[in-house]
């Protein structure tokens, strides 16, 4: 009997289960629904702001600094105070002041130097010399962070107010006389930072050099420094050679110009007298050549040794990332300013070459770079 009853109720399960499967047949004349897509999610693009300019480096001078930003994916609106609405708020400006992030709070440093506006730029005025740091960062109206934070930042240097620009002709000597045929020219500027931008657009502090032979240097301000005949040469370099000049009484005039070739203003401008002999002078020190290294915030060389008068080069090598280095020579360590030789800045990691003539009287100087003045250091001896 049991056995029986399991059979029965077998076959009840299995009819009632055939009706269920018969029922999914497509009936005739009848449209059967598609599946249902669900549309892909699409993600907004994140906030983004970028500072163009200070591009880092170097601002020759102390005084304003204006910052200029892009800003995408963010709209920029005068409602500071207002409630936050998604995707719009305004600017801050930071210097020297990190840029504050914690959410729902203000991002508002409880001192220091910042701004908040809906430009994208803005001008810190009075600025000293010295190692600065500039932050912006995007926030809500209510002044509160996004989420989560967009800020980015840019170091940069001011140059100490040091003075005008001023230019030393170190050889050869007014009223030397030298040996018929090619005469270099070698000068030292300071304050003044010698760039190859020629017919660009004038920056303080900055340009290249005009050397003139029996030539008077052109100082009209807003016109090219350009004689209208004559011997001269623009170069950025601090030495020039004048090729071939013949027996006599010369005049030799250097001076620093602007990127366009205009005069500085005031203009700056040396002049010297050399005789000219068709004598052979006694022959010079044999020219130097030194490499320096840049590294880790210390030159690789301590002690350079040089003959009396030498023709120096110094093929300068800064391999500090982001970090600006020169050589620079003086009298002494206590020696006050124009430098005996001042070589431009170099933002590694970078290179560049100096040339100068070394100093005709035996003794101990001394070199550094001068952004780091306390731990560049070294001793250059003439012997």
């Amino acid at each position: 009997m049991f056995r029986t009853k399991v059979g029965v109720l077998i076959t009840v399960a299995t009819l009632g289960i055939l009706p269920v499967v018969s029922g999914c047949k497509s009936t005739p004349g009848v449209t059967t629904p598609s599946p249902t897509t669900t549309p892909p999610v699409t993600t907004a693009a994140a906030p983004t702001i970028t500072i163009t300019s200070p591009g880092g480096g170097v601002i020759p001078v102390p005084g304003n600094v204006t910052v200029t930003v892009q800003v995408t994916n963010f709209t920029l609106v005068e409602k500071q105070g207002q409630p936050k609405v998604p995707g719009e708020g305004h600017i801050h400006y930071y210097l020297d002041v990190d840029a504050p992030t914690t959410p729902n709070q203000p991002a508002v440093p409880p001192s220091g130097s910042w701004a908040h506006t809906a430009d994208t730029s803005y001008t810190f005025t009075n600025v000293t010399g010295g190692q600065h740091k500039i932050s912006v960062e995007l926030v809500n109206n209510d002044h509160t962070p996004l989420v989560p934070p967009v800020v980015t930042t840019v170091n940069f240097l001011v140059l100490q107010e040091i003075g005008p620009p001023n230019l030393v002709i170190a050889t050869p000597r007014d009223g030397e006389t030298l040996a018929a045929g090619d005469i270099t020219v070698t000068i030292q500027a300071t304050n003044f930072n010698i760039v190859d931008k020629q017919g660009q657009t004038n920056v303080a502090r900055e340009g290249h050099v005009h050397y003139y032979l029996d030539v008077d240097a052109p100082t009209t301000p807003g016109q090219p420094a350009i004689p209208p005949s004559g011997v001269w040469a623009h170069v950025a370099a601090s030495s020039y050679t004048f090729a071939n000049v013949a027996p006599g009484t010369h005049t030799i005039s250097v001076e620093l110009v602007n990127n366009d070739h205009t005069p500085l203003e005031p203009a700056v401008v040396k002049k010297i007298t050399i005789n000219v002999s068709a004598f052979s002078q006694t022959p010079t020190a044999a020219p130097v050549t030194v490499d320096l290294v840049a590294k880790n915030t210390s030159f690789n060389l301590h002690t350079i040794t040089v003959p009396a008068g030498a023709s120096v080069t110094i093929n300068f090598d800064n391999q500090d990332a982001g970090v600006l280095h020169n050589f620079s020579l003086y009298a002494s360590s206590s020696a006050p300013p124009p430098a005996l030789f001042q070589g431009q800045f170099v933002t590694g990691p970078g290179t560049t070459t100096y040339k100068f003539t070394a100093p005709t009287k035996p003794g101990t100087y001394f070199f550094r770079c001068d952004i780091h003045p306390t731990i560049m250091i070294g001793s250059f001896i003439v012997q």
